[in-house]
């Protein structure tokens, strides 16, 4: 029987379910347990100054009732020094508390940043920026109840609780016990919300998160939104998720209000009964009033702390909450075991890149991104992967930089397989040059030394020559140190990739991947990123994802891929005699070429 009601006690309280985001929550509490420790020492000096200002109210009480002039006087120089020691306290224990819950936050979010960096490419993928951010910001920020104000609280009301029973028994037992009953009505005035309080405030952490990722999307693609004039749609899905929102608090904020009110209540009724018992003892002569008044005002801190620890208790659930959460992420397995190495200089590829049998898919059970590839880059030559849209071009490009392993097969580097979960300093052999450039706020200084953090001034502007930037760059009031806006908005395209060439040539990397990097750029800013790209290929083992054909004629090999496989490769000559895919492909782009020139022809 016993043990059937602790069961149900257990699955009421969810005690279970806690286990794993305290221990979690333990280990950051544990780097700063002097702090917790003092808190523990000033909890009990608190609790302390809370019966001797009892005690205080009892004597002073009853000395003026007797006139004791005396021992009012000696009474208020006690009540001035326990003013004192009390302020002392309330200082200490909220700097204390701040001091050590911003530390064990700090911790968490570097922890948390660290190891989201370190997260496969997939994982990316699949979860939202915003809700990444809303982990980093709103779900720390909201753990302060599990390891400060709620979980101190959850502490000290039950202690303050036996500590004031203790002394009402000595003030007047009989009083004490006859309240005690009031004892179980304190304790059940808000238990059974508590499962309900945990269950809404997950659902309210996960629709921020939604709402996180909602607002990252409208401010990312301002341009997109202003130009189809959908303004008006999206304020209205906002309001809409404001509205939800509101919902959602405003169901929280009923059930807080429940607990408050059960708090009263049980308070209201513990004092009138208190009160009224009191003055019947009074009458009788067996209690002095001071008792009387020191009973009733310390009865609160019997009934307020039980009935107390309900609302607490919601506090402390919403913020566990939040940490697991934050847990979910930390047990996502990381790509890398470790980071990598400072830059350092790579060495020359001997043999070259080789990709063996390589096959894989995003998702286990779905339909091969890529199947079965076999293929050689020889060091120091050109290699063009040409296709039709969804052949898997990008998701080898992905693969042989590591953002993903291969299902089956693998790729080797100078005979040694890949492996940047274990070598991530790998990657020192790569340099990428995206189609769409990756750029982040800060100058056009910071964006290039991410090539390479420790290049000098004199390697700096080299790279910015042969990368057709420099002159560009001189153009600017500030310079290089010129502010690049949010992903270089105030970049064009052009600019925007003869950076991204420029950070390339700085890392100075032995294997290039090019993935069409002038696709999108008009005929003259083509050709300055054209003449960038041949100097940075110079002597360096290319891989170039092309589709425009008539750019990659002269590559070593171009490697032809179709639905996830290599349907066909050779040289440009060879592939053409054949008449294949690629020849195929390459003659559309020649009649859509021709027909394009009559076109402005016609038009001129």
């Amino acid at each position: 029987m016993l043990r059937s009601y602790k069961q149900r006690l257990k699955g009421l309280l969810e005690l279970g379910e806690l286990r794993k985001p305290m221990r979690l929550l333990l280990i950051y509490v544990g780097r700063y347990w002097k702090a917790y420790a003092g808190l523990g020492i000033l909890l009990f000096a608190g609790i302390g100054t809370t019966l001797f200002f009892t005690w205080f109210l009892q004597h002073m009480t009853d000395a003026a009732v007797q006139g004791n002039l005396a021992g009012v006087g000696h009474y208020l120089l006690l009540g001035a020094g326990g003013t004192l020691v009390s302020s002392l306290v309330v200082f200490c224990n909220i700097y204390l508390s701040t001091t050590a819950v911003q530390k064990v936050k700090a911790d968490l979010k570097n922890d948390l940043f660290e190891h989201m960096l370190r997260l496969p490419a997939g994982y990316y993928g699949n979860h939202h920026t915003g809700e990444l951010v809303a982990h980093l910001t709103h779900d720390v920020d909201s753990i302060d109840g599990a390891i400060g104000s709620n979980l101190l609280g959850l502490l000290r009301l039950p202690l303050m609780a036996a500590a004031t029973f203790i002394y009402l028994v000595q003030v007047n037992w009989q009083l004490s016990f006859l309240c005690l009953f009031l004892v179980p009505l304190a304790l059940g005035s808000g238990a059974l919300l508590g499962k309900l309080l945990r269950k809404h405030s997950k659902a309210l952490h996960e629709f921020v998160g939604r709402m996180h990722s909602f607002l990252g999307d409208v401010f990312s693609g301002h341009t997109v939104f202003r130009s189809y004039m959908l303004e008006n749609m999206f304020h209205s899905r906002y309001m809409e998720q404001n509205r939800e929102l509101l919902r959602m608090e405003s169901r929280l904020a009923l059930l807080r209000g429940w607990f408050s009110v059960g708090s009263g209540a049980a308070g209201s009724l513990a004092y009138l009964f208190s009160m009224g018992l009191g003055a019947y003892f009074v009458a009788q002569g067996n209690m002095t009033v001071g008792s009387l008044l020191a009973f009733v005002s310390l009865m609160q801190y019997l009934i307020s702390p039980l009935s107390g620890l309900a609302g607490l208790w919601g506090g402390f659930q919403r913020s566990i909450a939040a940490v697991e959460r934050i847990q979910r992420v930390l047990e996502e397995p990381a790509e890398m075991k470790r980071w990598p190495l400072g830059k350092a200089d790579t060495p020359a590829l001997r043999w070259g890149l080789e990709l063996r049998q390589v096959t894989f898919r995003y998702e286990a059970g779905k339909e091969a991104a890529v199947e079965g590839l076999q293929l050689l880059v020889p060091a120091g030559s050109v290699v063009a992967v040409v296709g039709p849209s969804g052949a898997g071009k990008s998701t080898l490009f992905s693969l042989v930089q590591g953002f993903y392993r291969p299902t089956q097969g693998e790729i080797l580097l100078d005979g040694v397989a890949l492996d940047f979960g274990a070598r991530p300093e790998l990657r020192g052999y790569m340099a990428y040059v995206p189609q769409e450039t990756s750029l982040f706020s800060g100058t056009l200084r910071d964006n290039l030394l991410m090539g390479r953090r420790e290049a000098t001034g004199e390697e700096l502007v080299q790279a910015a020559k042969d990368a057709n930037l420099h002159e560009f760059i001189l153009t600017l009031p500030q310079g290089y140190d010129t502010e690049i806006g949010e992903r270089g908005v105030k970049l064009s395209g052009g600019q925007k990739q003869r950076l991204a060439i420029a950070r390339a040539i700085l890392k100075n990397a032995p294997i290039l991947l090019l993935d069409e990097a002038t696709s999108a750029l008009d005929s003259e800013t083509e050709h300055a990123v054209q003449e960038a790209l041949e100097r940075l290929m110079r002597g360096r083992t290319t891989m170039v994802i092309a589709h425009r054909l008539s750019t990659i004629q002269n590559a070593d090999l171009i490697v032809v891929m179709d639905q996830g496989r290599i349907a066909e490769q050779g040289t440009h000559s060879e592939l053409l005699a054949a008449g294949g895919l690629y020849a195929r492909l390459h003659r559309l782009q020649h009649e859509q070429r021709e027909g394009e020139a009559e076109a402005a022809t016609a038009a001129g």
